[in-house]
């Protein structure tokens, strides 16, 4: 990627960044308010597209994966350490598969949502080691037809950031505990609005007395969010293994950030998430993407 598609990403990030903190200041005063004015769920639509944001980060690490997969049989080390390297990423690659389809296909979060069942979870999990076995042999076949001595570096160094930024992201949701927005307008006994820089220390007790799922009480940040904001990173990653998408930096960042903005929105009108959880959710993976482009900038020529 030339000087100039860097900057250009780089620039634009830093742009989108500095939105994203915009939007966390309003939801910070505003977001309980904006939350009850545009809450609308139940609407397959609009839970169609929310679905479509967790498919970015853990679909193309697979991919990418089997990048990782070729590269370790193609290498010069002993036959072992090739074969173990091998058989680590494609693991990983099965298990993210399985682990983020588990999500798509759930009543609670994603297209059993739109469609009113839920697979069992065992067939959600084996279509999701299908999926990511598929990803990664594509990622196999497209790595064997790229001839960059660096490409194994830099995609790990892809799948390193998407994966620390989604880890940052469970970590705080589950520490904050913060009630969703569907939650309070449920009309709970005792759970109210928290704000979103204030950890909710009573949740273990509501979901002990009414019965309800943790997962209620994960909605700050967004990791709906988070993973469609990833589709920068992700489209970046693909571009490291096909050359062609590196001319192609303002495109990689507007359908990024159109696509983040959208799934924001749709998070928030489902009941899931308050603005400033969309807004922080996004952020990381921008900032992510910022470090990632960072730590992979050129060396300077002697």
């Amino acid at each position: 990627m030339s000087q100039e598609q860097r900057s250009l990403l780089m620039r634009g990030a830093g742009a989108f960044a500095a939105a994203l903190a915009v939007l966390l200041l309003l939801g910070t005063f505003f977001d309980y308010q904006v939350a009850q004015a545009i809450y609308a769920p139940n609407n397959p639509l609009v839970i169609f597209v929310s679905t479509l944001g967790l498919f970015p980060m853990c679909y193309t690490a697979c991919f990418l994966l089997g990048v990782l997969v070729q590269r370790s049989l193609a290498s010069q080390k002993s036959q072992l350490l090739r074969v173990v390297g091998a058989v680590v990423c494609a693991a990983l690659a099965a298990l993210f598969g399985a682990l983020i389809t588990r999500a798509v296909l759930s009543k609670l979060e994603g297209f059993g949502g739109m469609l009113g069942f839920e697979p069992p979870m065992a067939v959600r999990m084996g279509v999701g080691v299908v999926i990511g076995g598929i990803l990664c042999a594509l990622g196999f076949r497209a790595g064997k037809a790229n001839d960059a001595e660096d490409l194994a570096r830099r995609v790990l160094v892809v799948i390193v950031v998407l994966a620390a930024s989604f880890a940052v992201v469970e970590v705080v949701k589950v520490f904050m505990a913060r009630p969703r927005p569907r939650l309070l307008f449920a009309g709970y006994e005792g759970i109210e609005f928290c704000p979103w820089y204030k950890k909710c220390a009573d949740a273990s007790d509501f979901m002990a007395k009414y019965g309800i799922e943790k997962d209620a009480f994960k909605s700050f940040p967004s990791g709906h969010s988070l993973q469609a904001a990833s589709l920068i990173t992700a489209l970046y990653g693909l571009s490291l293994v096909f050359p062609r998408l590196q001319q192609k930096a303002g495109l990689i960042l507007s359908i990024g950030v159109v696509f983040a903005l959208i799934v924001m929105g749709c998070r928030m009108i489902l009941g899931a998430h308050f603005l400033s959880d969309v807004s922080v959710g996004a952020l990381v993976s921008v900032v992510a993407f910022i470090a990632l482009m960072a730590m992979q900038k050129p060396k300077q020529q002697a």
